[in-house]
């Protein structure tokens, strides 16, 4: 889900700078797939925690978890693959030169975070990392409203430029919760292996 994440984010934003409307539709498609899967999961949640002993509780816990930070991680990408296409595909105004550089510095971000997101060596890495992308995200949002209030940028694409700003802050949240989980979820292997097997 973390690979499959990254790859359709960067493909979107890079689509969506390049205006690249076939890809956009793409990403689209694999976004809601990752998405309903994810909700597939949610569903199959109780039937899978009815099967659990007492002594399993605590991996159901987290793997509970784990369920829904992957389905909040999943709906956050939607929301940025959707608005992407659907701006390009209705012909809007593509982004001021200011905003190109902003998301290109915020994708290599996201980029590098989630390729350790894996590693639960990294965690304390991965979270200075998100906060430093937080900050960069934080300092775009400014600039934005800075070029708003100087007319310096079209309201369709300030609009599709916050909404990915915003998103991206939750789909990484999301992630970093994911990753918490996860390891703890897996510190319990022997019930973990049970549990997944009963899924």
């Amino acid at each position: 889900v973390m690979t499959k994440t990254t790859e359709i984010y960067s493909k979107t934003i890079m689509a969506t700078l390049n205006e690249d409307r076939r890809t956009l539709r793409e990403m689209v498609r694999e976004s809601n797939d990752l998405f309903y899967n994810a909700r597939e999961k949610k569903y199959a949640l109780l039937p899978t925690l009815q099967k659990l002993q007492d002594n399993y509780i605590e991996a159901g816990h987290f793997y509970v978890q784990v369920v829904d930070y992957i389905s909040e991680m999943s709906k956050a990408l939607v929301h940025i693959t959707r608005p992407c296409f659907e701006h390009i595909d209705n012909n809007h105004k593509g982004m001021s030169e200011e905003q190109v550089e902003d998301l290109l510095k915020i994708n290599d971000k996201v980029s590098e975070i989630y390729a350790r997101n894996n590693d639960y060596s990294d965690t304390n890495v991965v979270l200075e990392m998100r906060d430093e992308l937080f900050v960069t995200i934080d300092d775009a949002v400014k600039s934005q409203l800075r070029r708003i209030q100087n007319k310096a940028t079209s309201t369709k694409a300030s609009m599709l430029y916050l909404t990915i700003l915003n998103e991206t802050k939750t789909m990484v949240l999301q992630s970093r919760n994911l990753l918490k989980s996860q390891r703890s979820f897996m510190e319990n292997q022997d019930t973990s292996n049970d549990l997944m097997g009963n899924k």
